[in-house]
């Protein structure tokens, strides 16, 4: 009873250490029963991200129809603008043609009459009648067209903020849904990146636990042929001390011989077989090493009044970008619409066009050869995407030729 008293008042002293080490020793011993990463496990996560990108199809359906509808509403204001300034410079000129209309009204604004009486001849009379009709005449077409010009002019300045109103309601639009996709893309890729953090810290630890142990049993091993040296040396030197001279000859032989042949026939265990990286595969790969998103929008209106020529990957800023195919990087850019760009022509022939890139990857270079899935940049938005959001432009030339809609090809890889 005393000892169990002892072990009450022990814990209501230290109640309060106990808890905060089961608090630090719990998950401790929860997380190492955690069952092990496999490859399979990380698979199911590349999957998982993938499955992501495609879950995402209708609000990038959104996104890519509000861009289209922000490319159209920049061809609208372009046109707009020309067609004001085509109207100023008509009422700049009908209201020239106005006022020449008043200061002739005003020069002639007497009475009728009193030109009349005011004229030496019938002539006179005759002529001034008839300049005023003209006058007349000519001031009402003027004035009448000058207000046409102006109810144009109101009109196209009217309509010209209705379409700059429609365009920054787009753009919110394409903010908040560029945000909602984005936001996903990166969860997607934050629980990849998670499992394959732990993976490799997971082997990273096992191989230091192997070597370990490889270490230990190499040491092992040779502390134990070095206690069997001093034994041998140990036991032929009492056997020489204590035999007779006679029979040295006859018994060294055996007598060494066994110790012999075990230092010459035991060895150290080899080191466990390490694994090698499997050749390059070969066949296509995904451009985009990542969580990606991406509808066909082969065709759609783009600035300059062209169409689009190729398929928008969106994809969070930096997100990996590697050959599609084993190939040579051919060219690469940086600036113009493209912003930062890569040319590669694979070995089968077809060539592939990568822009908007955020960088290239260290140290690539033009004739550099790429295989299938190795690191080529990164995705971004430059060249004439900075205020869309990051993405991949992606062009497919087969054989090198024009391009054609590449969506079939990257969406079979992607998905």
């Amino acid at each position: 009873m005393a000892g169990k008293a002892t072990l009450w008042s022990t814990l209501r002293r230290y109640g309060g250490a106990v808890l905060v080490f089961l608090l630090a020793v719990v998950p401790a011993l929860a997380a190492s029963a955690q069952a092990e990463i496999t490859q399979s496990d990380i698979d199911a996560a590349d999957a998982a991200r993938r499955a992501a990108g495609a879950e995402l199809e209708a609000v990038t359906v959104e996104y890519d129809a509000a861009v289209a509808r922000l490319y159209d509403l920049e061809a609208s204001l372009t046109s707009f603008g020309i067609d004001v300034a085509e109207l100023e410079r008509d009422l700049a000129v009908a209201r020239l043609a106005a006022q020449e209309i008043a200061t002739d009204r005003y020069m002639y604004s007497g009475s009728t009459q009193s030109a009349l009486f005011d004229a030496v001849t019938i002539q006179e009379v005759s002529l001034r009648s008839s300049y005023l009709d003209r006058v007349s005449r000519k001031g009402s077409d003027t004035v009448a067209r000058l207000f046409a010009l102006e109810d144009n002019y109101n009109a196209q300045l009217e309509a010209m903020a209705l379409a700059l109103e429609d365009q920054r309601l787009a753009k919110d639009e394409l903010d908040r849904l560029a945000i909602d996709i984005l936001n996903r893309l990166e969860e997607a890729n934050a629980e990849y990146n998670a499992i394959v953090a732990a993976y490799e810290k997971q082997e990273e630890e096992r191989r230091i636990r192997e070597e370990q142990e490889r270490l230990r049993r190499e040491e092992e091993e040779r502390q134990r042929l070095a206690a069997l040296s001093t034994t041998t040396t140990t036991v032929a030197a009492t056997t020489t001390s204590e035999a007779p001279p006679e029979s040295t000859t006859s018994t060294s032989a055996p007598t060494t011989e066994a110790p012999g042949e075990s230092t010459t026939t035991t060895t150290t265990e080899p080191p466990p077989s390490t694994t090698t990286e499997p050749p390059p595969s070969t066949g296509l790969t995904c451009p985009v090493d990542g969580a990606v998103s991406f509808t066909d929008t082969w065709g759609d209106p783009r600035s300059g009044g062209r169409t689009h020529e190729g398929v928008d990957m969106i994809a969070a800023r930096g997100t990996p970008l590697v050959a599609i195919e084993t190939g040579t990087i051919k060219r690469m850019g940086n600036g113009g619409l493209g912003g930062i760009t890569i040319y590669l022509t694979g070995a089968g022939g077809d060539q592939y066009y990568y822009a908007h890139l955020d960088a290239w990857a260290p140290g690539l270079s033009v004739g550099q050869a790429v295989s299938v899935g190795e690191l080529i940049g990164y995705v971004g938005n430059t060249g004439n995407a900075q205020y869309t959001v990051p993405h991949l432009h992606f062009e497919f030339h087969p054989g090198g030729g024009d391009p054609v809609n590449p969506y079939p090809l990257v969406a079979s890889l992607c998905f």
